[in-house]
C-alpha cells in the first residue's frame, strides 16, 4: 500500500474490507503506516466509519502544534471538528521562523524555483512577526482551548520524539506545519541550539518565557481549567521571569493555576536573583518569581522540578526555602523586597525532583514537610553534598544514611523511584556515582507497595557507592587527574519519554 491508490481502486477493495470484522480490521491496521492507514480509511465512507473512534483516539488525543499561523489555524480548526472531543493532552513546540543570514540565504531554491521559495520564507517569517506582536497568537489560542472541552493537558517541549509506536523509530513526531513550511520555504525553522545565522526575532529566554505565560492567558480569556501543564524541555529552560505575572493579567491567569494537579517545570538560575529583606540586611533570593508562582497552586498535587544550569548553591537555596514550615511571622516594612513567605502545597502527593545537587539535612527536611500527604518520590541525577564533611579516611554512604533518616518519618509512600543517583563528600572530593547491587540496570531501583518501612530497609540494603579507581603512574606518566566530574556533568536531558 505504498503506491497512491486511484478511486476506483479504492472503491473496490472497500466493498471486500466492508465484510471484515472490526477486530481483524483493527489488527490489520496496527501493522501499518501512517500513510497506508490513511489509504486504507479512503477505501470507503463504511470502513472510515468503522476505524473513526481507533483512529481519533490514537491520531488526536495528543497532538503538537507551534506558534505560527499556519499550526495554530489547523489547532483551531481541529478544536471546531468532530475530533475536538478526542483532543486531551496540546503540546506546542518551540520551533520559529528565521530568516537566515545572507551565506544561507543564497542556499535556499535553485534556478527558477528560488524567488518563490524567498518571497515564501518572507512571506512566513513576516507573518509570524504580526501574529506575536499584535497578540493574535493568543487570541487563536483561545478560541481554541475554549472548544476543546476534553483538555487535560498542556505541554511545552524543544525537541522531536521519536516514541510514536506506529511509525517507530524512522520517524519523528515534529510539530504541526513543519514540513509543510520546510517543503514551501526551503528553509528549516529555527530549533533550540541549531544555529541558523541571524534573524531572530528576539533572544531566546525571552521567547520561552513569552510561550509560557501567553499559554496562561490563553486558557485564563478561554475559560479553560486543563489539569496539568508540563515543560519539558531537554535544550533550554525557564528563567525565573517566565514567571511574572502582571498585575492586569493576574485575574486572568490566576483561576488556570488554582486548578492545576501537575505541574512540570525546567528551570535554569541564570537569571539575576533578587535581594530580600532578611534582618534589614539584604539576602539574595533565587527564583524569587517562582516562589511567588507556586503560591497560587492551592490544588497541586504533582510538581516535578529539574534544574538545568542552576547553581548549587542557589538550588539549595531554593528547595530549603520549599522545606521551610508555613511561617506565621507578619511581613516587614524595609528598603529591600518581601521575601515570599514558604508555600505549602496540602494536597501535594508526588515529587520529582532532578539533575541537582542538594545537601542531605535539606532533602530530609522536605520529605518531613510533606509527610502527611507524599505517596510517591523521584530522584533523577541528584547528587547529596555534603560540605565540611569530616570523613576522617573513611568513605560514607550518605544514601543510606538519607533512607534511613527517612524510614523515621511518619511517610505514606506508596513508590520511590531512583535514578541516577551521585554523591559528593565536599568540594575536594569527586562525584561518586551510587548503583543498587539488586538491579539489572545498577543505576535505577523503583520501589512499589504498601510497606514503605520494608522498602526503605530495602534501599539502605542495596544501595553502594561506585569506588573511585586511583590509576596507578609511572614516573615517566603525565597524569590527567583533573578532569571535572563536577554535577555540571548532569545538565543534560530530561529522562521522561512520553508515548505520543
Amino acid at each position: 500500500m505504498d503506491t497512491q491508490m486511484t478511486d476506483g481502486e479504492i472503491n473496490q477493495s472497500g466493498s471486500h474490507l466492508i465484510s471484515i470484522p472490526l477486530e481483524v480490521l483493527l489488527q490489520i491496521t496496527s501493522s501499518l503506516t501512517t500513510p497506508e492507514y490513511g489509504n486504507l480509511r479512503r477505501t470507503c465512507k463504511t470502513i472510515e466509519a468503522s476505524l473513526f473512534s481507533s483512529f481519533s483516539r490514537e491520531f488526536f488525543t495528543k497532538r503538537q502544534f507551534m506558534v505560527t499561523e499556519f499550526s495554530l489555524q489547523a489547532l483551531v480548526d481541529i478544536s471546531k471538528s468532530r475530533y475536538s472531543t478526542s483532543l486531551k493532552h496540546v503540546i506546542f513546540g518551540l520551533e520559529r521562523p528565521i530568516l537566515p543570514n545572507f551565506r544561507l540565504l543564497s542556499h535556499v531554491g535553485n534556478g527558477s524555483n528560488r524567488p518563490v521559495l524567498r518571497n515564501r520564507l518572507v512571506q512566513e517569517y513576516v507573518s509570524y512577526l504580526g501574529l506575536v506582536n499584535t497578540g493574535e497568537d493568543v487570541e487563536m489560542l483561545a478560541e481554541a482551548f475554549s472548544n476543546l472541552a476534553s483538555l487535560e493537558t498542556i505541554g511545552v517541549r524543544d525537541f522531536y520524539s521519536r516514541s510514536r509506536n506506529r511509525d517507530y523509530p524512522r520517524v519523528e513526531w515534529k510539530s504541526y506545519g513543519v514540513s509543510t513550511y520546510e517543503t514551501e520555504t526551503g528553509s528549516q525553522l529555527e530549533r533550540i541550539r541549531q544555529d541558523l545565522g541571524a534573524g531572530s526575532s528576539e533572544p531566546l529566554e525571552q521567547y520561552i518565557s513569552r510561550i509560557f505565560i501567553n499559554l496562561f492567558r490563553a486558557l485564563g480569556k478561554a475559560s479553560s481549567r486543563p489539569k496539568s501543564f508540563e515543560v519539558i524541555l531537554r535544550q533550554s529552560s525557564l528563567h525565573d521571569h517566565a514567571f511574572y505575572l502582571r498585575k492586569n493579567t493576574d485575574s486572568l491567569i490566576q483561576p488556570v493555576l488554582a486548578n492545576l494537579h501537575t505541574l512540570f517545570l525546567d528551570l535554569n538560575s541564570q537569571f539575576l536573583p533578587v535581594y530580600v529583606d532578611g534582618d534589614s540586611q539584604p539576602l539574595q533570593c533565587p527564583s524569587y518569581l517562582l516562589r511567588q508562582f507556586l503560591s497560587k497552586l492551592p490544588q497541586l498535587q504533582h510538581l516535578r522540578l529539574n534544574f538545568h544550569a542552576y547553581e548549587r548553591f542557589l538550588c539549595n537555596n531554593f528547595l530549603s526555602w520549599l522545606a521551610k514550615p508555613v511561617s506565621t511571622i507578619a511581613p516587614t516594612s524595609g528598603a529591600y523586597l518581601q521575601a515570599p513567605p514558604p508555600v505549602d502545597l496540602l494536597n501535594l502527593q508526588q515529587l520529582d525532583i532532578g539533575m541537582t545537587s542538594i545537601e542531605p539535612d535539606i532533602l530530609v527536611a522536605l520529605m518531613r514537610k510533606y509527610q502527611a500527604t507524599l505517596c510517591i518520590i523521584s530522584f533523577h541525577k541528584v547528587t547529596l553534598w555534603q560540605p565540611n564533611l569530616d570523613t576522617s579516611g573513611e568513605n560514607p554512604n550518605l544514601w543510606i544514611k538519607v533512607f534511613y533518616q527517612l524510614s523515621k518519618l511518619d511517610l505514606k509512600l506508596r513508590a520511590i523511584n531512583m535514578s541516577f543517583l551521585f554523591q559528593q563528600l565536599s568540594e575536594e572530593h569527586r562525584v561518586q556515582e551510587i548503583t543498587f547491587k539488586d538491579s539489572r540496570q545498577p543505576q535505577l531501583r523503583k520501589w512499589a507497595g504498601p510497606d514503605v518501612q520494608s522498602g526503605l530497609r530495602d534501599f539502605q540494603t542495596f544501595t553502594t557507592v561506585v569506588p573511585i579507581v586511583v590509576p596507578i603512574l609511572s614516573d615517566g606518566d603525565i597524569a590527567d587527574s583533573d578532569a571535572d566530574d563536577s554535577d555540571a556533568s548532569m545538565n543534560d536531558s530530561d529522562g521522561d519519554s512520553d508515548e505520543d
